[in-house]
């Protein structure tokens, strides 16, 4: 064999030969075995992104508020006294695009008088709110007003008060509203008390019905130095409804009264 081949074959066995090396498995001697589970299989967890379909859409509100209270003292060169006491607050919480909020306000006063034997106060309160969103629109208010007035032996109190409230939505619109006033005193030769009280309430519907409805109450009594007693009470009421083709309208009073020892 020419002495170049033999070279070649001598370079050909050596890298078959590292090849073997390389390629060479392991012996099961050199294995690691593990042992077999014996409980049950289990898959692996599979953790999604989380996803916001389906969750309710929360509209960023913004929202603010403000109060503040005072109050006076005046004391005239007479020794009178006047005192005069105030609050007020207010708060809005609306949402930031504007479809929807709340309001809301509230104010109190109160007056007093003092000199001599002569006594006056004054309290008052008023209350609004209001709310809306793409489907409605409400509206409320309430009002108090109380006066006291003593002047010796001579006494009147004196109280009102009232609340009124309306809605829009798309079916229609209702409003009501309700007022009441009472006043009892005490002067010379009588003493006695009166009250009177009114509602009323409306409703209009966007297929044309409507309905209205009102209520009137009142009500006095007197007696007199002599023990005679004067009563004397009224009341009335009257409704009115519309539907399609059909009318309907009713109307009520009553008056009583007497007179008596």
């Amino acid at each position: 064999m020419p002495a170049s081949c033999l070279v070649k074959y001598a370079v050909v066995v050596g890298v078959l030969s590292s090849l073997a090396v390389v390629l060479a498995r392991p012996s099961y001697s050199d294995a690691v075995v593990f042992p077999e589970d014996d409980g049950p299989e289990h898959s692996m967890p599979v953790f999604l992104p989380p996803s916001d379909k389906g969750a309710p859409k929360h509209t960023p509100m913004d929202s603010s508020a403000a109060s503040n209270t005072g109050s006076q003292t005046v004391t005239g060169p007479d020794g009178s006294t006047q005192q005069n006491t105030f609050g007020a607050s207010q708060g809005a919480n609306i949402a930031a695009d504007g479809s929807k909020g709340e309001l809301s306000a509230a104010n109190t006063q109160q007056q007093t008088f003092q000199s001599g034997d002569k006594y006056q106060s004054q309290n008052q309160g008023q209350s609004q709110s209001a709310s809306f969103d793409k489907d409605r629109q409400a509206l409320s208010n309430a009002n108090t007003n109380t006066n006291v007035i003593r002047d010796g032996q001579n006494v009147r109190e004196q109280t009102a008060g009232g609340a009124a409230s309306s809605m829009q939505t798309a079916q229609g619109s209702q409003a009501s509203q309700a007022q009441t006033n009472s006043e009892s005193f005490k002067e010379a030769g009588k003493q006695g008390d009166r009250s009177t009280g009114s509602a009323q309430s409306q409703h209009i519907g966007m297929d044309g019905s409507a309905s209205t409805s009102n209520a009137n109450t009142g009500s006095e009594r007197i007696v007199l130095a002599d023990g005679t007693v004067i009563t004397k009470s009224t009341s009335s009421s009257s409704s009115f409804q519309v539907s399609g083709n059909t009318k309907v309208s009713t109307a009520a009073k009553s008056i009583s009264s007497s007179f008596g020892g």
